[in-house]
C-alpha cells in the first residue's frame, strides 16, 4: 500500500479507540489539564494551547489518504491530539470538509470533541451517513471541576445537549468517559444519560498519580460494570481499568 501522509494507525492505549485516526489540527484551545496532545507533538503545554492551527495542507493529504483507503472498513476516529470543533476550526470549516471527503470515499469515520454545539453545524452530513458516529469526552457532572479540568471545553449541559440532538437525527452517539477523575461523578453521567447514548468506552486516571492514588479503582470497575450491565448499556472498559 502506498504511504498514508496524514491517517495514522494509533498505538499503545489509543488504539482501543479506533484503528485509524487523523488530526487535522495542531494545539487545541480547550486547554484541558489532562490532555496528552502536547506529548504527542512534543510541545510545551502553553504553547500548545495558547497557538492552534490547522494542519498545513491537511485537506490536500487527506485526499491522498481517502483514494488509498477506498474500500478499508476500519474506521477513522477524529481526533486524538486535537479536537475537531475547537473554536479556531470554526473559522475555516477544515473539519466539514474533511468529513465530506470521507463520505465521499465512503470510508467509516467517528467524531470525537468537547466542542458541544459547535458540532451541529456538521449533523446534516452525519444524518444522512450511516458510516459515521459522533461522540463527546464527558468526565464530570459537576461543572465547577470542569471549568478546573477542562476550562474552555464547551459546558457539560452543552455537550450533553449536543448528544441528545446526535441521538435525536438517528446518528450514532457515544461518550468518551476518560479519564475519570471523580468515580462518583462518572456513575451520575451514565445514569442520566444511558437513553440517549449508544456506545460509552471508560478509563482511568493514568497521569496524575496524586489524585489517581486516592481512587479505589477495583471498586469503581465493580460498580460502573453492575450500572451498565443493569442499564442494558453498551460498553467497553480500557484495558488500565479492565485489567485491575
Amino acid at each position: 500500500m502506498e504511504t498514508l501522509k496524514i491517517i495514522y494507525e494509533p498505538k499503545g492505549a489509543a488504539r482501543e479507540y479506533s484503528p485509524l485516526a487523523v488530526n487535522l489540527r495542531v494545539g487545541c484551545e480547550h486547554g484541558c489539564l489532562y490532555c496528552y496532545g502536547p506529548l504527542a507533538f512534543r510541545k510545551k503545554r502553553d504553547s500548545f494551547h495558547s497557538n492552534p492551527r490547522d494542519r498545513q495542507h491537511a485537506l490536500e493529504m487527506l485526499e491522498h489518504d481517502a483514494g488509498i483507503l477506498r474500500g478499508d472498513d476500519r474506521e477513522i476516529l477524529l481526533s486524538f491530539a486535537t479536537d475537531p470543533y475547537s473554536p479556531g476550526e470554526m473559522k475555516t470549516g477544515l473539519t466539514r470538509q474533511a468529513l465530506e471527503i470521507l463520505i465521499a470515499n465512503g470510508l467509516r469515520f467517528t467524531v470525537l470533541t468537547k466542542g458541544g454545539s459547535r458540532a451541529i453545524r456538521d449533523f446534516d452530513l452525519l444524518e444522512k451517513y450511516e458510516n459515521c458516529s459522533f461522540g463527546t469526552t464527558l468526565v464530570f457532572a459537576s461543572q465547577d471541576d470542569a471549568d478546573h479540568w477542562e476550562p474552555n471545553a464547551a459546558s457539560i449541559a452543552d455537550r450533553i445537549e449536543t448528544i441528545k440532538t446526535a441521538h435525536q437525527k438517528g446518528i450514532r452517539t457515544w461518550v468518551s468517559m476518560e479519564p475519570v477523575i471523580d468515580p462518583a461523578q462518572a456513575i451520575a453521567l451514565v445514569k442520566a444519560l444511558s437513553p440517549f447514548v449508544d456506545h460509552w468506552k471508560v478509563g482511568k486516571l493514568n497521569y496524575n498519580k496524586e489524585i489517581s492514588g486516592k481512587v479505589d479503582w477495583p471498586r469503581f470497575k465493580a460498580d460502573i460494570t453492575s450500572i451498565m450491565d443493569d442499564l442494558g448499556a453498551d460498553y467497553y472498559l480500557k484495558n488500565s481499568l479492565k485489567d485491575l
